[in-house]
């Protein structure tokens, strides 16, 4: 298992809120594993978003003129 470590995050009323939703609901045990499951979606849309972005054209085979 990874290394973990603590740290401290000011949220919003409402984060606080759907947090509290999410525990509340029981798919989540604890504050930590609401953060980690939002963290892995950002990343999972972060990687999305590189794979989507369009490359820039290559010079190689192009004339100019």
């Amino acid at each position: 298992m990874a290394v973990r470590r603590t740290i401290t995050v000011s949220i919003t009323q409402e984060q606080d809120d759907l947090i509290k939703a999410c525990l509340h609901s029981g798919h989540f045990a604890s504050t930590s594993e609401v953060v980690r499951a939002a963290l892995r979606l950002l990343q999972r849309d972060e990687i999305a978003q590189q794979v989507r972005k369009p490359r820039p054209a290559s010079s190689k085979g192009t004339m100019h003129g």
